[in-house]
């Protein structure tokens, strides 16, 4: 497993949470995000696509914990009833980049947290876990999706 230590920037997303388990409420967030977007004409080159998904990744599996979807969005784009808007703290991030379907992100989570995590020393600290897309899946083979994770670290 080839993590690295890295600093994530904050993160300004426009959001939309889906309730229950990963499998249902990711695509669930997702389709919902992608009408606001395209209503709003957000798509740009600079765009990012992130899914929040809470303070450990170990509740991919929970019917509680749900699932943000979530692009990067400018200054002046507000909540606005349909979307929530927040900012998703930077800060010392365990990061992976997963070549493969997004269904299988689950068992790349589960290794991180539960192998590579008690490994490493290292303690997580109160942030959310973040997946950022690095390409389509409308426009990419399953084998070919690019996921970079980021596991939130307390600092040294």
């Amino acid at each position: 497993m080839n993590v690295r230590i890295e600093d994530m920037p904050d993160l300004r997303v426009a959001c939309i949470h889906a309730p229950g388990p990963y499998a249902t409420a990711a695509p669930q967030a997702w389709q919902e995000l992608s009408a606001w977007m395209g209503h709003n004409q957000m798509l740009t080159f600079e765009t990012l696509f992130v899914g929040v998904l809470g303070d450990t990744p170990c509740g991919l599996a929970s019917e509680s914990t749900g699932y943000d979807a979530g692009v990067s969005v400018p200054q002046h784009i507000e909540a606005d009833g349909y979307v929530s808007v927040r900012i998703i703290a930077g800060g010392p991030c365990a990061t992976i980049v997963h070549k493969g379907p997004h269904k299988t992100l689950a068992e790349v989570w589960a290794s991180l947290y539960w192998e590579w995590l008690p490994a490493s020393g290292r303690i997580t600290r109160e942030a959310p876990c973040v997946e950022v897309y690095l390409n389509a899946p409308d426009s990419t083979p399953d084998h070919e999706l690019l996921t970079r994770l980021h596991l939130p670290l307390s600092p040294i």
